[in-house]
């Protein structure tokens, strides 16, 4: 294709995702993916999944990233309450330049994936390193006031009070129902478990071989849809994705494929508390766990030479997990009703 029409192409898919807001852009890459796999499965010739759901229409690096940073440059000038509100359809806005910006971005992320991809293609998931680059980027520019200091934002005094910007305590937190290391835990068992048994499943047929990591996240994509709606549904495609590609680099092992669920996780967590939850711009955190969880998968593990045909260590560090989860889940219980008045604690 032209250069200059793959060009315009991807100010289009940015400018797009920034109209109708990233979140609903990101929903539809989702949609456009499972039909995709269906096309795939059903023998299609045509590349649906490579042009249009990862493609210039509904790429995450590019509809997603576009959406992001329009919603940044919108709260910049004044247009939104919060830079984080990639809800919102921006074409609302009535402002023309705050879809221009999500244009240029949009463009941006094509480039800054397709240099990614030119050395490191195979080495981890360039799209959601691009997104993360990219949400960098948009917070240098439209929320740090080109400050480094200011890409992980600052932590009030309150929240240092209670145990920091980490703290299990803080109620800054990026997902207030995936808040303690017991939800995290139970979340990523259950949907990384599925998507490790259908990415299993997928991988066994040579129809479906190709497309087989991506059922779990097409999903979970598309079941962000109900948060458009304000259903407060569980976020998991960071999950199901690095539980998927766990899967596929253990040889089909369903038990690496909660392993890596958990980690992506923790992952996502962690990384949320460090770039996202104190600024004011849109840091991804699926992004972050899908990005660190790909590489550790993809790369490292067939580097520790690991068989995937042995059950013992991802089942091992499966009850670490589970163990240190109730632990934290006791000890927080004992903090709080230590706390409570001696006459309430029998309802305790």
């Amino acid at each position: 294709m032209d250069v200059l029409l793959m060009l315009f192409l991807t100010f289009c898919g940015g400018a797009f995702g920034a109209m109708i807001g990233g979140l609903a852009s990101f929903v539809l890459c989702g949609v456009t993916l499972l039909l995709g796999m269906m096309l795939a499965m059903a023998g299609g010739q045509f590349d649906f999944i490579g042009s249009v759901a990862f493609g210039v229409v509904f790429g995450p690096n590019i509809s997603f990233v576009g959406g992001v940073a329009a919603a940044a440059f919108a709260k910049k000038m004044g247009y939104l309450e919060s830079g984080k509100d990639i809800s919102t359809g921006l074409l609302s806005l009535k402002n023309l330049n705050i879809i221009t910006v999500g244009g240029l971005f949009g463009t941006l992320g094509y480039l800054v994936n397709l240099g990614i991809s030119s050395f490191a293609g195979n080495a981890l998931d360039t799209v959601a390193l691009t997104v993360f680059i990219m949400a960098l980027l948009t917070k240098f520019l439209f929320d740090a006031d080109l400050n480094l200091k200011g890409l992980i934002g600052t932590v009030s005094k309150e929240i240092e009070n209670v145990g920091g910007r980490f703290s299990h305590h803080s109620e800054e937190v990026w997902l207030p129902y995936m808040k303690t290391p017991a939800e995290k835990v139970f979340v990523a068992i259950v949907a990384g478990g599925l998507s490790a048994y259908v990415t299993q499943l997928l991988l066994q047929n040579p129809a479906t071989e190709s497309v087989a990591v991506l059922f779990g996240f097409g999903i979970s994509a598309t079941s962000l849809l109900f948060l458009q709606f304000g259903i407060n549904i569980p976020v998991t495609h960071h999950i199901t994705l690095v539980s998927a590609y766990a899967v596929a680099a253990s040889g089909g092992n369903i038990y690496w494929g909660i392993v890596g669920a958990i980690i992506a996780a923790f992952l996502s967590d962690v990384l949320a508390k460090v770039f996202h939850v104190y600024g004011d711009s849109h840091v991804d955190p699926p992004a972050m766990g899908i990005m660190i969880g790909s590489f550790l998968f993809i790369t490292v593990f067939p580097l520790t030479g690991v068989s995937g045909e042995t059950n013992l260590i991802p089942i091992l560090i499966i009850v670490i997990a589970i163990t240190y989860s109730v632990a934290q889940s006791l000890r927080n219980k004992v903090k709080y009703l230590m706390k409570v008045p001696e006459k309430h604690k029998s309802l305790n």
